[in-house]
């Protein structure tokens, strides 16, 4: 699973999404779903495709906490299909891609250590 918390007007925030919604439909295939939030805004601002709009601030307010960041802060995370938290890379600061390698560093983790999700050990 896989959680962007955005910006709906920053130039770096918009440039992840559109990353993150092109692999959307591999993954969906691969069981890793894919969902972006984003952050209240000025109002009237535009809500990105693919994107849920978070007007009142609730859910990033407490998806923040959860994930251990100061609310507002941009991030993905990466959680395992049981929502265990594994990884959460902050958006603003390093490159749109080193942001996004990251995410998917996490991801590979989290899937090479779900049983359900890779191929079993045997003895």
């Amino acid at each position: 699973m896989v959680v962007a918390l955005l910006h709906a007007n920053c130039d770096a925030c918009q440039g992840l999404h559109a990353e993150l919604q092109a692999l959307a439909p591999g993954w969906h295939q691969e069981e890793v779903e894919a969902l972006t939030v984003m952050m209240p805004g000025q109002p009237g601002e535009p809500v990105l495709p693919g994107a849920l709009k978070d007007e009142q601030g609730t859910v990033t307010w407490k998806l923040s906490e959860c994930f251990g960041r100061v609310p507002g802060t941009a991030v993905v995370a990466v959680a395992n299909r049981f929502g265990e938290l594994y990884g959460v890379v902050e958006v603003h600061g390093p490159p749109t891609a080193r942001v996004l390698a990251e995410a998917l560093e996490w991801l590979d983790l989290a899937q090479r250590q779900c049983g359900e999700c890779s191929a079993p050990l045997w003895d």
